[in-house]
Parts: C-alpha cells; sequence; structure tokens
C-alpha cells in the first residue's frame, strides 16, 4: 500500500514534467556556464544540478603530484576516471566549559568513474563509486552534543569505519541530455538541496546539507550513507530542470543495528520509500555570468514514527505515561538559493556568492522544525591568490514545538528527559568564519573559527567558542 501510494505521486510529478517538456519542445538548449564545483569535496559536485550537461563524468580536480596528474588525464581520456584525497579536520575548544578538549577527524577517500561510451560504446551511461576510509573523534560529543551540530563534519557517517562503500550508481543520458535518469545504491543529498557551497565551511549543521534534513528524516540519506533509489532529472529549457526521486528508508543506516560499512546490500531494516521533488532555476546575469542557483522542493516519506507528543488515545504522552502514537508520514519542504555578485576571475568558484535557504520538517515526528541560514563566500578576494576562499555563515536551527512540550511536562515532574537531553531544547545557533589557503597544487590549508550558542538547542549549556584547521589533498 505505501509503496503504491509512492508510485501514484511519483507518476503525477512525472505528468507534469512531461507537460512541462511538451511546452518547451522544439526550443534550443544551449551550453550553461558552470557553477560552482567544490574545491575541496570533489564527490559533492558529482549530481549537483549546476549546468545543463547534468552529471560530469568525473570531478575536475587539481592533483598534486604531475605525473600521477598525468596519468589520470590519459585515463580520463579513455573513459575511467579516478580521484584519491585526504580530508583531516581538527579543532580546538578554547571554552565553552571544556577549554582545552580538541578533536581529530579524516577522511581518506576513493573515487572510480566510468564512461561507458569510451569503454564500450554505450552513449550516454556512466557509473560512479565511492569508498572512504574515516577514523577521529567528534569533540561535539564531548559536550553533550548529539544535534546536527559537529566541529568536524568529517568524522558523520558512523565514525570509525576502516572502509565504507558510500555509493555505487549509474546514470543515462537521454533525449540530447534533457533527462537524465540515476539508479543504483546513493545518498539523497548528491541531488536534492545540494550545493558544492556547503562544503566551503567545516561545521556539520551545513557541509553536504542543510542537517535539519538528515536528522529531521531518516529518509533523507546523506553522504556517506546510501539506500537504493532513482532519480529523474528533466530540463524543460535552459536553465530550469525539475527532479523527482524513489529512495528506500532506512533508519538504521550507518549504525550496527544494520550495518556501518555500507557493504549491506539488503532491504531488511528499510521502513518505507521517500519521494523528493526539487525545481531548481540557474540564471546568468550581465556580461561576466553572474550565475545563480534558485531551488524549491518538496519531499514526502510513507514510514511510520512515533509522535513526539501524542499518545494512542491522542492525549500528552508524558502525562498518561501510554505508548506515543505512530504517525504516518513525513514532509520536509526546503527553499534556497545562491547568487555570485562579483566575478573575481575566469574560474567557476572565482566571485563572491550570497547564499540563503530555509528547511522545514513535520513537528509531529521530527526533532527539529526550522533551519534558516545565510551565508558569504568569495573566492579570490585577493587577485593574487585566485584560490583562496574565505566564507562566513550564520545557521539557527530550532526545535519541534512538539517535543519541547513533552520534554516540559517531563523536566517540570523531575524525570530523566529522554535522549541525551538535560534540559527542554529551544534552538542552536552555528557561527563560523573560515578562510581556505591555497597552499600548492591539490592541496589546501583552512583555518577555521566557530561560535556555538546553545550546543544540543539548550538554554543551560554556554556558548562554544573553537578554532579549528582543516586540510585537504587530492593525490
Amino acid at each position: 500500500m505505501m509503496f503504491t501510494r509512492s508510485l501514484a505521486l511519483l507518476a503525477r510529478y512525472a505528468l507534469i514534467a512531461s507537460a512541462l517538456l511538451g511546452f518547451f519542445a522544439g526550443r534550443p538548449a544551449h551550453a550553461q556556464y558552470r557553477g560552482p564545483i567544490s574545491a575541496t569535496a570533489p564527490t559533492f559536485s558529482l549530481d549537483t544540478p549546476t549546468a545543463y550537461e547534468n552529471t560530469p563524468f568525473t570531478p575536475p580536480v587539481e592533483h598534486m603530484y604531475q605525473p600521477w596528474a598525468n596519468l589520470v588525464k590519459d585515463l580520463n581520456r579513455r573513459g575511467i576516471g579516478i580521484v584519491i584525497d585526504y580530508t583531516s579536520e581538527s579543532a580546538l575548544a578554547l571554552d565553552g566549559g571544556n577549554a582545552g578538549d580538541a578533536g581529530y577527524a579524516h577522511q581518506i577517500g576513493v573515487e572510480l568513474d566510468l564512461d561507458w561510451s569510451k569503454l564500450v560504446g554505450w552513449r550516454g551511461f556512466t557509473t560512479h563509486a565511492v569508498a572512504v576510509n574515516r577514523a577521529g573523534h567528534n569533540m561535539a560529543a564531548d559536550f553533550g552534543d548529539r544535534s546536527l551540530n559537529g566541529f568536524q563534519e568529517i568524522y558523520g557517517g558512523g565514525g570509525n569505519v576502516g572502509v565504507h562503500l558510500v555509493y555505487v550508481y549509474g546514470t543515462q543520458d537521454l533525449w540530447g541530455g534533457r533527462l537524465q535518469i540515476a539508479a543504483g545504491k546513493m545518498p539523497v543529498n548528491i541531488d536534492f538541496s545540494a550545493s558544492p557551497l556547503f562544503c566551503t565551511f567545516m561545521n556539520k549543521s551545513m557541509c553536504g546539507n542543510p542537517k535539519s534534513l538528515t536528522r529531521g528524516d531518516p529518509g533523507y540519506g546523506t553522504y556517506p550513507g546510501s539506500t537504493y533509489g532513482t532519480r529523474f532529472r528533466l530540463w524543460p529549457m535552459h536553465g530550469m530542470y525539475v527532479q523527482a526521486g524513489l529512495y528506500g528508508v532506512n533508519p538504521d543506516l550507518n549504525t550496527n543495528r544494520y550495518d556501518r560499512t555500507g557493504f549491506n546490500f539488503s532491504t531488511n531494516r528499510y521502513t518505507g520509500i521517500y519521494v523528493p521533488v526539487e525545481f531548481g532555476l540557474i540564471p546568468t546575469f550581465g556580461p561576466h555570468n553572474l550565475v545563480g542557483h534558485y531551488k524549491f522542493g518538496v519531499a514526502y516519506d510513507d514510514a511510520n514514527y512515533a509522535d513526539n507528543y501524542l499518545d494512542i488515545y491522542n492525549n500528552p504522552a508524558p502525562l498518561t505515561r501510554k505508548p506515543f502514537r505512530t504517525d504516518n508520514g513525513k514532509t520536509q519542504i526546503w527553499v534556497e538559493g545562491d547568487q555570485m555578485l562579483v566575478r573575481n576571475g575566469h574560474g567557476p568558484l572565482n566571485g563572491l556568492y550570497v547564499m540563503a535557504g530555509l528547511v522545514r520538517n513535520d513537528p509531529r515526528t521530527s526533532a527539529y522544525l526550522y533551519q534558516f541560514y545565510g551565508a558569504l563566500v568569495d573566492r579570490g578576494i585577493f587577485h593574487s591568490r585566485p584560490q583562496d576562499t574565505f566564507g562566513i555563515e550564520l545557521s539557527r536551527t530550532t526545535a519541534s514545538p512538539d517535543l519541547v512540550a513533552a520534554q516540559r511536562i517531563d523536566y517540570a515532574l523531575g524525570r530523566k528527559l529522554p535522549g541525551n537531553t538535560t534540559y527542554p531544547q529551544s534552538h542552536l545557533t552555528v557561527l563560523e568564519v573560515t578562510y581556505s589557503f591555497h597552499v600548492a597544487r591539490g592541496l589546501s590549508m583552512q583555518p577555521d573559527y566557530q561560535r556555538i550558542m546553545r550546543p544540543n538547542l539548550q538554554r543551560n549549556k554556554p556558548a562554544i567558542d573553537a578554532i579549528g584547521l582543516k586540510v585537504h589533498a587530492v593525490f
């Protein structure tokens, strides 16, 4: 029944997309000036809709060692793309009741992309696979913060894992690139509510995607977790796309209850279907091609979840002590955009971008209601250092009012609050200022400052100031 409803919903969106295609049929498609490509997390640039040509065959990265770079270029011409990179993120707390606390985490990633048109003549078909090694320590846990905040985003996805399969999927271009179909084992966040600009920053609340989506609904699987899924992206006209997908919902993704390595291909822990739909515009302005990315998305998860407040008789569960009722389905909404205001050079990232967004979750069954964010990202602000990047972002996430109401009752009655909460939650604010130095070919070092206000969304926790360092190397 749940799967039938999801198919019907997807069919409705497909009809809308077909109508759009018919309306714009015959209008020429032109190459779009390419938008931002992540300089420090190449795997996040794969499926992000930044240009008409859809998913690039392999990320355009800069390698540290020229002989290896020459070999990779030769392999690219033959249809084989390889990226090997290392990212480390270190943080040191300056205050917050635990001054001097420190944490280190790293990721070693290996990416393999295959262009089957060059390998065997299968036109328009490419495959992508990524595996990572992750290790280290999440400093946020030392402060009792298990919310979407994290000083080192690279630690997430199950923590210490020797080899973790992130994804393996294929894409097929049709109708001259107007339609692309992706299918395989893949995260949601490489397609929906995605921007390579997010990983300008080191805090987990932003890098990869606004984390209230992931923490608000397990159906929104995020890198390095993945589930079976498929995605359809249609370009009805130049600079406009609509995409929809179907993904399995696995609430135990990246846990020992299912599999922390990513190599479990069973569906025995799946509980439903996640159906995201996104409409996007990619305009460019003026003679300097000031590119922007604007998107509106909505998603429905047809799985069952426990209510945050009501019991099985629709009364306050913290008062009656009856089991929480089960609610069917969750809805998520996101409205996001970025716009280049000033161009500093010819590269796709060389300019000043302003970005902002809003995410809304279902307050009945999600821990969070809203996340708002705004940021400035500027690459090449100094002409003598065109590949340096400056960023400043501010993000606020609010707790579900239903969850807070239940917490207030338990707290007033002197009970221990569920999870890791010690006080009724309210909101979390993250301020981050960062600057990435391009040190050498394929190597960047990024000093970072973060201020976390109300850690774990709790008013009784002092603000935390921390400094950090991110190192990224592409071999």
